[in-house]
This record gives C-alpha cells, sequence and structure tokens, in this order.
C-alpha cells in the first residue's frame, strides 16, 4: 500500500488518435455547419432576404430636376403618364414594377430576354411621346439591365442584379438601353439588335470591371423597327 504512494506519479498517456475518431469528428463538424445554413436560410426566409436570379432593369428620367425647376406641375403629371404608357408592356412581358423612387422605375423578369425586350419597347414608346415636345422639355430615360440575385426586404430590392443595373443606367446615352456582358451572352445577343460594345466598366462601388454593350435610342433612325411589343 505505502509503495502506491512513494512511486512518482507518472501521466497515462493520451491514447492515439485513431482515424475513426477523427472522421467522426469531420462529420460531427461538417453536420453542425449544416446546421447553421439551415437555420440561417430559414430565418432568411421568414424575415424575406431570400435572393433570386432576376433580370433587373433600371430606368431614371435624365434631367428630372431640371424639368421640374421649369415647370413642377406639368413634370409631375408627364411622368404619371410616361408610367402609364410603358405600363402595357411591363405587362405584357411578365415583368414586375417593383420599386418606383420619384423619378426612377425598377422593374424585374424571370426572362433575360424578356427584360430587354420591354427595356426596348420603353425607350421606343418613350421616343414617340418626345416628338410632340421641343427639345430643351423632352423627358428622356436612361436604361441599365443585368442579370443577378435579388434579395427582398420589404419594398427595398438588394443585390448584385439590383446594383449593376442602376450603375450601368448611370453611364447610359439618353434614351439608350445598356445591358452587361452577363444579359448580352445569355438572350440579348439573339434579339438581333445592334447593339455597341463599351468594353470594360469601371462601375461606381463595383469591385471588379464589367463588361457592358449599348443600344442606341429607337428614335435616332425613327423608323420603329426595334420595336418589340404590340
Amino acid at each position: 500500500m505505502l509503495r502506491c504512494y512513494l512511486d512518482p506519479y507518472q501521466p497515462k498517456p493520451e491514447p492515439a488518435l485513431s482515424f475513426g475518431n477523427a472522421r467522426s469528428s469531420a462529420v460531427r463538424w461538417a453536420q453542425s455547419i449544416r446546421w447553421l445554413d439551415i437555420l440561417a436560410g430559414r430565418v432568411a426566409r421568414r424575415n424575406g432576404y431570400v435572393g433570386r436570379l432576376k433580370a433587373a432593369v433600371y430606368a431614371d428620367v435624365v434631367g428630372y430636376s431640371r424639368l421640374f425647376h421649369l415647370d413642377d406641375a406639368g413634370t409631375v403629371a408627364r411622368l404619371r403618364s410616361m408610367r402609364r404608357l410603358i405600363e402595357p408592356a411591363i405587362r405584357c412581358l411578365h415583368g414586375d414594377l417593383v420599386q418606383t423612387a420619384g423619378d426612377s422605375l425598377l422593374i424585374t423578369f424571370d426572362s433575360i430576354m424578356e427584360a430587354v425586350k420591354c427595356a426596348v419597347t420603353i425607350q421606343y414608346e418613350v421616343a414617340k411621346e418626345n416628338d410632340g415636345w421641343p427639345d430643351d422639355r423632352g423627358m428622356w430615360l436612361r436604361v441599365g439591365v443585368d442579370v443577378g440575385d435579388v434579395i427582398t426586404d420589404g419594398r427595398d430590392f438588394h443585390g448584385d442584379g439590383v446594383i449593376i443595373a442602376v450603375r450601368l443606367q448611370a453611364v447610359c446615352p439618353p434614351g439608350g438601353v445598356c445591358i452587361s456582358r452577363a444579359v448580352h451572352d445569355h438572350g440579348a445577343d439573339r434579339l438581333g439588335l445592334p447593339f455597341e460594345a463599351l468594353g470594360a466598366l469601371t462601375l461606381k462601388n463595383i469591385a471588379h470591371p464589367v463588361e457592358a454593350f449599348v443600344l442606341r435610342s429607337p428614335h435616332d433612325e425613327r423608323t420603329g423597327t426595334l420595336r418589340l411589343v404590340g
């Protein structure tokens, strides 16, 4: 009995980790990550933060502040009339007018080709409407189109598709339609429209250059050949 107290303490060696134990740990770790992903997905769906692949069309009135300064009530009435003018094209091509903010519109589509058709038709209808106005009173639009995840948060819409569409709109010529490479290569190139390559553009707050193409205003040719609806 005394010997067990006199012998120096010798800790027992730790058991070697077997391959089976390592695999079990890895499996448990993977399962925990999977359940975290599932939980995060449920929370996101419950709060409406789930991205869906959509084509986003963003349109903005050129020089709206100047027009408003010239005739505030008349400009607001014309903007309202413009929205009524383009709504049939949006419905016909299965688009959703998801957001209006003063002088801008955000429209989403499940189909890339229908998004581009709608953008072109909108510009065609607006060009016809401007025929009756002096050049300095024309209400023109710039339009950008991209495709990507669109995340809904109540009445707000987020995601790369929306952000890039907004940035392309900003560099678009009045009366034109500016599309990304992704939109061009996944449908727009099959519409037979004369898109002009702009190359890789550095867009505000976009980490990587975005290749873009622009369709000039169909109003320039006065032919009506670019109308795709009706």
